[in-house]
């Protein structure tokens, strides 16, 4: 599709406009085959070249949120997930869950909970071991753990601004640090995802 629409296009037309393109000027079985990528069930199928089939993956802040969306699609396209968040764990009926139970009826595949802290190095190491050692391979990584706190500036404290950078910042490093640990150790190669918020560009 690379050759039916411009670069230029690719970089400044709105979605819908390029998606509306695409489909107007795109062979019919290519059409039938993005159609299909609605369909949750068959998305590791139509579009191989996304296939996770058995990649390790760990997500921080996993339990809900964006961690939680980014995991989804992660069992969507075959990968197996371990969510470490600071969170108790999820319980019945929860969106995580309802996730975890999709990747194992629908999807083939499975998710884990880990309740860590990403601030404690220590704990967070233990817990990024032992998935590897349990799974044999790490290959990659989605930090998305991050908080907020909606307070006036004049009014935060210095604990309100270590709490904050020690999990926004320093913990996403920690993660990161934890997996390509384990990655080195069983020399494999593999992926770090660090996700960061409009806030560290926008105020809000």
């Amino acid at each position: 599709m690379s050759s039916l629409i411009s670069k230029t296009a690719l970089t400044v037309a709105p979605r819908a406009l390029l998606a509306r393109r695409s489909l107007q000027s795109t062979p019919i079985a290519l059409s039938r085959a993005f159609h299909q990528t609605r369909s949750r069930q068959s998305r590791s199928t139509v579009l191989p070249e996304f296939s996770l089939k058995d990649r390790v993956i760990v997500v921080s802040g996993g339990a809900r949120g964006v961690g939680l969306t980014q995991a989804e699609a992660l069992l969507e396209a075959g990968a197996v997930v371990h969510a470490l968040d600071r969170l108790p764990e999820p319980e019945q009926g929860s969106d995580f869950s309802r996730i975890a139970e999709r990747a194992a009826s629908e999807l083939g595949s499975r998710m884990s909970y880990h309740r860590v802290d990403v601030r404690d190095q220590k704990a967070l190491g233990e817990i990024v071991g032992g998935i590897a050692d349990k799974e044999g391979r790490i290959d990659g990584l989605i930090a998305a753990a991050g908080i907020q706190q909606e307070t006036p500036a004049f009014e935060y404290t210095a604990e309100d601004s270590d709490k904050m950078l020690g999990v926004n910042v320093t913990g996403v490093f920690m993660t990161a640090q934890a997996v390509a640990k384990e990655m080195i150790k069983r020399k494999q190669k593999g992926s770090l995802v660090l996700i960061g918020s409009m806030s560290g560009t926008v105020a809000n």
